[in-house]
């Protein structure tokens, strides 16, 4: 993992021209059980990206050390080489494969979510743009240890746009049909999307959502089923040129009961010579109980 992280690093240095990025020391406190524990960590990023004509070389990468534990991931999200003609483009290296509507709940996975990146996959993709549609997409992925196939289409229908996707690989990488629209009614833009898992006892997976404005802030709520019933609520406010604030909360329940649930809030401070962020983080689930989850950060940009 060293080595890779150490590689992506200085790969993402070699595309000096439009390198920009940020360092952050944060310390993330637990509590649980009457015990508390506090785990400084080092997080940054790194952002490059170089054009020669059709051909982009592209690096985004947030390694992230936690000094109490040891454990270093160097959070690559995209490495990778592309390159765009007339009607179509081809790419390889690392980057998000995104498949999903919504934004809050997560229906069908391809990495494990991450909260400050969206998780790159090794392999490659080819995009073509033919009428109807907006976009035709075929890639070829790396998912859990096994190759995953990709196809997803792209189109505009009557107002509302759609996706259409297909993808299948040996498990336990996943085998699945999905299809999301997203429109706009009045102020809301409302959206849903569902999966049928060709594999799974019980498999469909479907959610809805809708975002608005409200009180100069940006409102999302959502609803979805991926074998028990999950809902989502987020507010973010930008309250000046120097403050912001964002509060999420999260339930998780089934025929039981509740299965998990969280809320979090946090206050960003923004600077001239950098950012302070404090943030306020409550879970619980059926085996850990009640935990609380502080966290202070400073984070500067280059």
């Amino acid at each position: 993992m060293r080595t890779t992280a150490l590689l992506s690093w200085l790969l993402a240095l070699a595309l000096a021209t439009g390198t920009s990025g940020s360092l952050e020391l944060r310390l993330e406190g637990r509590y649980a059980r009457g015990v508390f524990a506090l785990e400084p960590v080092y997080a940054g990023s790194l952002l490059a990206s170089e054009a020669w004509g059709g051909l982009l070389a592209e690096a985004a990468l947030y390694p992230r050390w936690n000094l109490a534990t040891q454990t270093f991931d160097a959070g690559v999200s995209k490495l990778e080489l592309s390159f765009a003609g007339p009607g179509h483009a081809l790419g390889a290296g690392a980057s998000p494969e995104p498949t999903a509507v919504l934004r809050l709940l997560s229906l069908n996975p391809l990495a494990p979510p991450r909260p400050d990146h969206a998780p790159g996959l090794w392999g490659g993709w080819l995009e073509l743009y033919p009428d109807p549609f907006t976009r035709l997409r075929l890639a070829l992925r790396r998912v859990r240890d096994r190759p995953l196939g990709l196809f997803r289409a792209d189109g505009r229908l009557a107002g509302m746009d759609y996706q259409l996707a297909a993808l299948y690989g040996p498990a336990p990488a996943p085998a699945a049909l999905g299809a999301g629209a997203t429109a706009r009614l009045g102020p809301w833009v409302v959206y849903a999307e569902g999966w049928r898992d060709l594999r799974a006892s019980d498999p469909w997976r479907g959610g809805v959502g809708a975002s608005r404005y409200l009180a100069d802030g940006l409102l999302t709520a959502e609803a979805a089923y991926t074998g028990s019933w999950q809902l989502a609520i987020a507010y973010g406010r930008q309250a000046s040129d120097d403050w912001a604030v964002d509060a999420l909360a999260r339930l998780n329940a089934d025929a039981t009961g509740v299965r998990a649930a969280g809320a979090a809030l946090r206050l960003s401070r923004f600077g001239d010579e950098g950012d302070v962020l404090l943030g306020l983080g409550l879970g619980y689930d059926a085996a850990a109980g009640v935990i609380w989850l502080p966290s202070l950060s400073t984070r500067v940009y280059f």
